[in-house]
């Protein structure tokens, strides 16, 4: 090494341990004793904060047969209450599901469907393509940027891992090759991504991807992106959207205007 290589290379050397320390630094995360316990109270007190929604989302959904795309809107409260509204490019609903808290109306150009509120439906009836069961209570979770229920457990303490400047909680109960776990921002605690088995044993993923700013002073998703076996349906919902705003009961029962449609 000649004498200007070699004052280049002192020159670089700080430089890049300087550099590298920093990165180091950034995917730190200090795990404490029951850490665990305290970041799962920190997710259930932030995703309980979120009591009901209204606004407009575009709707993206993948399947081994194509792609399709459409604004809807979406009104929906905890714990059962929703409806989803399916507009074509002039605005007109194509398709539509409402639950009150007993019943869950679907209706489009080819389908009249009710069902008891506590049952589970085929979310391709709503999300063509998307053949999945779901309860009324885990739409409007998925709706509000919650987790399904029952994806982690309370009482069972997860692994602690790093990953990616993110904290990870592996829920292992050894009835799955694949535990559940999710990935949590560190600084505030939101739930950034994901794993967990359906009830019909298939694995499923949902990534979240958050507003710049506080929605009606809540951390809120912008973007929902739920995948599960080659399927994979995106949801990204408008600026204006309005958090825990009182919303009219009436909306929730489909009336005779909702039931006519453009084909």
């Amino acid at each position: 090494m000649n004498r200007n290589n070699l004052i280049i290379s002192l020159i670089l050397l700080p430089l890049f341990l300087f550099l590298f320390s920093c990165a180091a630094k950034k995917e730190t995360v200090v795990i404490e004793d029951n850490y665990s316990v305290a970041i799962l109270e920190k997710i259930s007190l932030y995703e309980g904060a979120v009591r009901s929604l209204r606004g407009l989302a575009k709707v993206k959904i993948k399947t081994p047969d194509g792609k399709i795309s459409y604004t809807q809107v979406t009104i929906a409260e905890r714990p059962d209450l929703l409806r989803l509204e399916a507009l074509n490019p002039f605005g007109k609903t194509v398709g539509f599901i409402s639950s009150d808290g007993e019943n869950i109306y679907i209706i489009s150009s080819s389908e009249k469907v009710v069902y008891d509120s506590s049952t589970e439906f085929n979310l391709g009836y709503i999300y063509p393509g998307l053949n999945l069961t779901i309860t009324a209570n885990n739409l409007v979770n998925l709706i509000l940027g919650r987790l399904p229920e029952d994806t982690y457990d309370m009482d069972l303490t997860p692994q602690l891992r790093t990953e990616g400047g993110l904290i990870k909680l592996i829920f292992d109960s050894g009835s799955s090759i694949s535990p559940d776990y999710l990935l949590v921002n560190s600084q505030n605690f939101r739930v950034e991504q994901a794993e967990f088995a359906l009830g019909t044993g298939q694995r499923a993923e949902i990534k979240y991807r958050y507003f710049d700013d506080l929605v009606d002073g809540l951390y809120f998703p912008k973007t929902i992106d739920f995948s599960s076996k080659g399927l994979s349906i995106s949801i990204v919902y408008e600026e204006d959207i309005e958090l825990n705003r009182n919303v009219d009961k009436k909306l929730f029962k489909p009336s005779a205007k909702s039931a006519k449609f453009v084909k």
